[in-house]
């Protein structure tokens, strides 16, 4: 596949007080093709989220390019005058933040923000928007695609809005988009079940992906090369098969061990010893809920039906 993205030696520094510059991103090199996922993992502070904002020729306060290339399709983007950046960003190279609830209005409908941008953009009028929008919900494996769009925010669960805000970042039909962790607040069945539908629709479009995460349980889901960084410089660069099963680097080893795979079945309950009760934490029983008015006690949109759950004393659940 064709190459898109192409980071060269990329260089980043913070300016101190005294005017005199400290090296951030040290020398960062890679590349992303069509169709394809890169993961940028590592501890806090590797400089992975730095990394992937280059792409859209951004820097966080404080920071500044101090060295390196990063071309999109032979545009060095970090050059870029601000009209240039401007028809870049949302358009050819479009951002997922970690957090869905806070990117969308409570007050919009959703329909309204997952097309806004495309339409302003003038990439789409709003009919081929919505059309576009349907098509994505389709993709991304979204409930009631055909009427989706018509309800809020918070009539759809945690997982779906975040699918939905892949859907208005691929609106538009970027070349690229940066994940900035964008499945950290879900839980990890949620995170596999959304990346996929993810790495799914990028294959279909023929667009590419940076994957900036520290969740190693997850990152071999959709990252077809990982990147491992550490304290802003590359430390391995491979597949994700090659780096997730026989990593050579030290760091890479440590990070792989730092994964713990769960308890086999029974364990939890020899863990208990004489703490373990017989009679539950807490229990729920036949618990239906949902929203929108009740119609013979029941809510119009039911999500949880005739739900049973018990817990007992010192029993982790997650």
């Amino acid at each position: 596949m064709s190459v898109l993205l192409e980071v060269d030696d990329l260089k980043i520094s913070a300016r101190r007080d005294d005017d005199s510059l400290l090296p951030i991103v040290k020398g960062v090199s890679f590349n992303v093709a069509r169709g394809e996922v890169v993961a940028l993992i590592g501890e806090s502070g590797s400089g992975k989220t730095t990394i992937a904002l280059s792409a859209l020729g951004y820097t966080k306060p404080g920071l500044e390019f101090a060295g390196g290339e990063v071309r999109l399709e032979n545009e060095d983007v970090i050059t870029m005058e601000s009209n240039q950046l401007r028809a870049l960003r949302g358009q050819r190279v479009a951002y997922l933040a970690q957090s869905a609830a806070a990117t969308f209005n409570p007050a919009l409908t959703i329909g309204e923000q997952v097309t806004e941008s495309c339409v302003l953009h003038g990439i789409l009028d709003q009919e081929q928007a919505n059309e576009r929008a349907e098509t994505l919900y389709r993709a991304l494996e979204l409930p009631d695609p055909d009427r989706l769009g018509k309800r809020y925010p918070h009539q759809v669960s945690g997982g779906q809005l975040q699918r939905l805000m892949a859907a208005m970042a691929l609106c538009g039909k970027p070349d690229l988009l940066v994940l900035d962790e964008p499945t950290t607040a879900l839980d990890v069945t949620t995170q596999i079940e959304v990346l996929k539908a993810f790495k799914s629709v990028i294959k279909q479009e023929g667009s590419a992906a940076i994957y900036v995460t520290h969740d190693l349980s997850v990152v071999a889901q959709i990252a077809d090369h990982i990147v491992v960084l550490y304290a802003g410089e590359v430390q391995e660069h491979g597949s994700a098969e090659q780096v997730v099963n026989q990593p050579t680097h030290d760091y890479t080893r440590r990070l792989m061990r730092a994964v713990r795979p769960p308890p086999a079945a029974g364990q939890g309950d020899e863990m208990l010893g004489e703490h373990k009760r017989d009679v539950p934490a807490l229990k729920v029983k036949d618990i239906t809920a949902g929203y929108g008015r009740k119609r013979n006690g029941v809510p119009e949109i039911t999500v949880l039906r005739d739900v049973n759950v018990s817990m007992n004393a010192a029993i982790p659940w997650a």
